[in-house]
């Protein structure tokens, strides 16, 4: 009961703002955003209602306008680590899991698949056809080293919106050794500014050296930082596995969150100035990863 009484006492001490009723007799006006509720267990929540929802807007409890499972389409840019060090898993474990998401993935979704070895080249273009995945992997050469993070800022950048959709980033990568025209802060700044949401599943293994600081090379830690920071910054999800066989699982993981994700709107005055914005869920140990607004 803890977590239900402390989202009590925070909305008694800000009751909702009164909309409409400023000095000029202000319209409101009404912001949408997605939203991912979880359980201890990172398990998806289902069959929130209003009354399970709270909005603070900069400290401010905002009156919902809209509370409904998010069902917009999906387009979704997979971006797949095909640098020589990965090869023997990449054939082994990340092909199958990669069909496997694509093919989880909800009706009318549309996907496309990147390969981040040697340089970002997209293998299949944007398609609803689940089996044009396999014979495109299936195909692919792997060499060079990994290029994921100028693939973070071209995949989003060229992916075609859907009207009244939602746009998604997944990269899958080994930990090894890569290159990179941009540094990590950059590649945040820039691909968090697409409106797309960013998943990652990093597999420990491809590695090398993590203390090269060549200007154009990067490893591990740059990863870290940057799939953290995106993640954090549009919602999204993170996941690690030890080795190559957990990426299918990490994947399912994913195609579960993007199914259960929530649309939610509020009512706000027009002037108001974002800072803080956060969901509050009145039951016991649930998480709340916040996503990109809705324009």
């Amino acid at each position: 009961m803890a977590p239900i009484l402390a989202l009590t006492l925070v909305l008694l001490v800000q009751p909702a703002a009164p909309i409409g009723t400023g000095a000029a007799g202000d319209v409101p006006t009404v912001r949408s955003l997605t939203f991912a509720a979880v359980d201890e267990k990172g398990v998806p929540i289902e069959g929130l209602t209003r009354d399970d929802v709270a909005v603070l807007e900069n400290g401010v409890a905002r009156d919902l306008t809209l509370l409904e499972p998010d069902r917009r389409p999906l387009t979704v840019a997979l971006l797949l680590d095909t640098s020589r060090p990965v090869a023997s898993e990449f054939r082994l474990h990340v092909i199958p899991a990669a069909v496997a998401f694509v093919r989880r993935l909800p009706e009318g979704s549309r996907y496309a698949i990147w390969a981040t070895g040697d340089r970002p080249t997209k293998l299949v273009d944007y398609t609803s056809d689940p089996e044009q995945a396999g014979r495109a992997l299936r195909r692919v050469i792997l060499d060079g080293g990994n290029t994921l993070l100028d693939a973070l800022i071209e995949a989003p950048a060229d992916m075609k919106k859907q009207e009244g959709g939602r746009n998604v980033v997944v990269a899958v990568t080994g930990s090894g050794i890569g290159f990179a025209n941009s540094d990590r802060q950059r590649v945040v700044d820039q691909a968090a500014k697409s409106g797309a949401m960013f998943m990652s599943v990093v597999f420990d293994e491809g590695g090398g050296p993590e203390d090269s600081r060549d200007q154009q090379t990067v490893g591990r830690v740059d990863y870290d930082f940057v799939l953290s920071g995106l993640a954090e910054r549009t919602g999204g999800l993170r996941e690690t596995t030890l080795s190559s066989m957990g990426v299918g699982s990490s994947l399912d993981k994913i195609a579960d969150d993007l199914k259960s994700r929530y649309r939610l709107s509020y009512a706000t005055l027009p002037d108001a100035k974002t800072s803080k914005l956060e969901v509050k869920v009145a039951r016991p140990g649930v998480k709340v990863r916040v996503g990109p607004a809705i324009r």
